[in-house]
């Protein structure tokens, strides 16, 4: 992966359908074809904090949004727009650490692991905390209908 530009990447606002407070990461730090680094601190006004830290099980939640940002970003680079996806399973989700202590950075990291046509992905995800060491883990599965509102229609 190229180092940190922060020129070369939108804010991630533009990657995700998310808005407001429900976009919980800050930033793309790298990204290339099938993965996508992104950043977030802990902050006292960062939702799901309480007492002190964010639990460890929002780790989830980190993964599925650069999950998303990395589906945004090949949206984006195709000149397209970004869509809506689906968090459909969470598999293997383990945690070495019960939470994410005020002004931790975290590195979200998620890499591609198969895709179909139809829109269904398995993700392979971690957080980073500190620096390199593996704080969490998952493997998601994810799907963006071709159509989000022929889907809608038929569920």
């Amino acid at each position: 992966m190229a180092p940190f530009d922060s020129l070369r990447y939108l804010p991630i606002e533009e990657y995700l359908p998310h808005r407001g407070r429900m976009v919980l990461l800050d930033r793309v730090v790298e990204v290339e074809a099938g993965r996508i680094v992104c950043a977030v601190t802990i902050r006292p006004q960062s939702p799901f904090f309480r007492e002190g830290r964010v639990a460890a099980y929002v780790g989830i939640e980190y993964m599925a949004q650069a999950v998303g940002a990395l589906v945004g970003w090949q949206s984006r680079s195709l000149g397209e727009p970004v869509k809506t996806g689906f968090l459909v399973s969470t598999r293997k989700f383990v945690s070495r650490i019960d939470d994410f202590p005020l002004d931790a950075t975290l590195s979200v990291k998620a890499r591609e692991n198969w895709r179909d046509e139809e829109g269904l992905c398995v993700m392979d995800c971690a957080i980073h905390y500190p620096q390199n060491e593996i704080a969490a883990e998952a493997t998601l599965m994810v799907f963006q209908p071709k159509d989000l509102n022929t889907y809608l229609a038929m569920t």
